[in-house]
């Protein structure tokens, strides 16, 4: 999902603004493949780390599921985790050090040090832990202008950039809080707290619902504002494969009582995650 929403944002959106501006990308395209890469590893590195973490809480919400202890050692899974971490900031600094490309090195260091303390600490703080992934999954977004001299100068893109960077890192959010609630009875018996641990899961879907509510308002704002209906494939596009998941979801939701249910409404909002990065393609072969 993050190579291809960054290939997706470079390649059909970042792109084409600047060549119809007479304007070149600064990275070339092996120095992208890195980039996308690196993040990979990194966050690839995070969900190891986390399944390390986890294992007592796995042990009670998913035992058939535990690859940590049950299918591999907990050394084994740490060399794993340290080798694709290390992989992920190395090739960072290569860009950075290397290649002169600027930020990338420290932004990877420091993505993978929130990663770790997420795992070890965050996650078990109410709502900061959701925000620390979510603004994470976000920033994959910005990682591909960030480098990109005309394109961190260009209005245009920068409003693209902040109109998928939110979409993104609500729906993560969503998302993150949906798991919260999927894993409840784990995290009570460990000692994580987590919203709908610390607050109940009345108070967490409710917290859901608003957020959910907030994203489908937002699109309807901007589709009203922007007169999107008068490009007919687009609007149709978010209505079918966006808007109306987002109410399906909201649905789901508020019926939810049992971790079934809730797994079902994660699938859901995976689902949403992967319409609103293919939307790139839509308005691409649009305009």
């Amino acid at each position: 999902m993050i190579a291809l929403l960054q290939m997706l944002f470079r390649y059909m959106l970042v792109e084409p603004i600047l060549v119809e501006q007479e304007k070149a990308l600064f990275l070339t395209p092996f120095e992208f493949g890195l980039l996308v890469i690196s993040g990979i590893l990194i966050a690839a590195g995070g969900y190891v780390i986390n399944d390390i973490q986890d294992r007592a809480i796995d042990r009670i919400n998913k035992p058939k599921k535990m690859v940590v202890w049950s299918q591999i050692s907990e050394e084994a899974a740490y060399n794993f985790y340290m080798a694709l971490t290390f992989s992920g900031v190395i090739i960072g600094f290569y860009l950075t050090y290397i290649r002169q490309i600027p930020l990338i090195g420290i932004i990877n260091l420091i993505c993978a040090g929130f990663l770790y303390f997420y795992s070890t600490s965050y996650k078990c703080i109410p709502i900061l832990g959701n925000i620390i992934v979510s603004a994470l999954t976000s920033f994959v977004i910005w990682m591909v202008i960030l480098p990109e001299p005309f394109a961190v100068k260009d209005p245009i893109i920068i409003t693209l950039a902040v109109a998928y960077v939110s979409f993104s890192f609500i729906i993560s959010m969503v998302r993150e809080m949906i798991k919260d609630l999927e894993d409840v009875e784990g995290d009570k018996q460990c000692g994580c707290n987590t919203l709908p641990v610390s607050f109940g899961n009345k108070v967490s879907k409710v917290s859901i619902i608003l957020l959910t509510i907030t994203l489908i308002s937002t699109l309807i704002w901007i589709q009203i504002t922007s007169k999107q209906w008068e490009t007919p494939l687009p609007f149709f596009y978010i209505i079918l494969a966006i808007q109306i998941p987002l109410v399906y979801l909201i649905y789901n939701l508020w019926k939810s009582s049992n971790t079934i249910m809730f797994a079902r409404c994660s699938s859901i909002a995976k689902f949403i995650m992967f319409t609103g990065s293919i939307s790139i393609l839509v308005f691409y072969f649009s305009f």
